[in-house]
């Protein structure tokens, strides 16, 4: 369901705004909404990676790329 929302923005950004509107079609509306869309995801996103960062902490030196730091950590896991 679409509700109205009412925004404050500087003027300048309006202005902005309808340039790019007008350059890809999509209405002010569309772009804001997908915004807070990406923002959204992106926050999820960052929850699911901060639950898994750390699993590999103190396995691997600082300067191991992440290759070598994966096939490491394989390697040990399933004793090859």
């Amino acid at each position: 369901m679409t509700v109205k929302l009412t925004l404050s923005i500087e003027q300048e950004t309006i202005q902005h705004a309808k340039l790019l509107s007008a350059k890809t079609g999509k209405s002010i509306s569309k772009m804001v909404e997908e915004y807070f869309n990406t923002i959204e995801a992106t926050t999820k996103n960052a929850g699911a990676v901060k639950k898994i960062s750390g699993l590999l902490k103190d396995k691997a030196p600082a300067d191991m790329k992440w290759k070598d730091v994966k096939a490491a950590y394989l390697k040990e896991k399933y004793g090859l």
